[in-house]
């Protein structure tokens, strides 16, 4: 749900805020849409689009990561191609508990800020920042990502050259460095399960991407979200990305659902980007393991034969048995709630289809550790003088690992 949209449309300061269910008076015989709702949102896509000559809109979704979305915000407005005018930024916030800095509060003309009042996701992130720009582009970037003075200059002239085709491609993914320079994965292949069963024989960082030697500039499977050049066109096309998603495999099936319809998926090298935080460069930790265990259920059951995904919910349904057993015998009591949340997540995919979106993040939320409980509430006795194991957290546990 759409809270609060703030912007600047080139040097004319224009400012919007859209409390929920507020009775403004009007027309009593045209009530006013629900919050929320799509009416609400073509009222705000409508004055998004005012006077909009922009040829390129940058949306940035962000969850607690302010520091960042300042950092980058800043980067691409002090850009030349900024600032001449033919590029917006468009900052969706997923209901994050920081306030929006006083740097974005007071945006910069070209820069919207639209607030959400809960976190839906990466893909309704996005999609809010579709439906409240007009752009024929749409520049998706994560807010960890750094480029440099010249980045956006080279992503247009490429939309000139995509816009001299026939038939420009749907989506285009650039090159993703590490900060130190070294190429990151940011392209792969469709999943399939003999590919999942290959995968957990490789590093946890090139199980989803493919090995940069194999990568040529040209069509792809698909390209990863943290930076990607989206045609409206396309978007249009197939109705935005599928919110189901709560978070990872988003994008895959995205590049999926457009390739089906005949766009094409392109990779370019020729432009790059710092990702400063990859998730295959960081511990998982629990609830986000239930996220991505999910969001791979989710693909299989939506776009694979129906007969991979029981074979696949099954083995993650042991796998959760298995592995929850053991982070109980260890201590490691988060793990453990991981697992277990993941084994019901499987069972309830089977049989029913669900979850999906945000109820997703709900339960990964259950893994998360509660309260410290006193020290003599958590080393007790058994009977027979024999002392049970303290539940320690994940931290605790890999501490003692050393």
């Amino acid at each position: 749900m759409i809270d609060r949209v703030s912007f600047k449309l080139f040097d004319r300061p224009v400012r919007r805020t859209i409390p929920v269910n507020s009775k403004k008076p009007g027309n009593p015989c045209v009530p006013k849409p629900p919050a929320g709702s799509p009416e609400a949102q073509s009222r705000i896509a409508a004055i998004a689009r005012t006077n909009s000559q922009f040829r390129l809109s940058i949306v940035i979704v962000n969850h607690e990561s302010w520091p960042d979305v300042t950092r980058l915000v800043h980067a691409l407005a002090s850009s030349p191609a900024f600032q001449a005018g033919t590029c917006e930024i468009v900052v969706v916030d997923n209901a994050s508990r920081e306030p929006i800095p006083r740097a974005l509060t007071d945006p910069p003309a070209g820069v919207r800020v639209i607030a959400r009042r809960d976190n839906g996701g990466f893909a309704v992130g996005v999609n809010a920042g579709w439906r409240n720009s007009a752009s024929p582009w749409l520049l998706v970037l994560n807010p960890d990502v750094e480029v440099e003075p010249d980045f956006l200059g080279q992503v247009l002239a490429r939309m000139e050259h995509y816009d001299s085709l026939e038939r420009p491609p749907g989506i285009v993914g650039y090159s993703i460095r590490n900060g130190d320079g070294s190429p990151q994965g940011s392209v792969g292949v469709f999943p399939s399960l003999v590919r999942a069963a290959w995968e957990q024989l490789l590093p946890r960082s090139r199980r989803k991407y493919l090995p940069g030697w194999r990568i040529r500039t040209g069509p792809v499977d698909w390209v990863t979200g943290c930076c990607m050049l989206v045609n409206r066109s396309m978007m249009d096309a197939i109705g935005g990305m599928d919110e189901d998603f709560f978070l990872y495999y988003e994008e895959v099936a995205f590049a999926w659902r457009a390739r089906r319809l005949g766009w094409e998926v392109a990779f370019d090298a020729g432009a790059s980007v710092i990702h400063r935080h990859p998730l295959q460069n960081r511990p998982v930790l629990p609830k986000m393991r239930v996220i991505i265990r999910h969001s791979k259920l989710l693909y299989f059951l939506k776009h694979l034969p129906y007969w991979q995904f029981l074979v696949l919910d099954g083995i993650v349904a042991i796998e959760a048995r298995v592995r929850g057993f053991l982070a109980a015998r260890m201590g490691v009591e988060e793990d453990a709630r991981a697992w277990r949340i993941i084994g019901r997540i499987a069972r309830r995919l089977r049989n029913e289809g669900e979850p999906r979106g945000r109820a997703v993040l709900e339960l990964a939320r259950e893994a998360e550790a509660p309260e410290p409980a006193p020290r003599s509430a958590i080393a007790t006795s058994f009977p027979h003088g024999r002392s049970s194991t303290p539940v320690r957290s994940r931290q605790e546990a890999q501490q003692g690992r050393t």
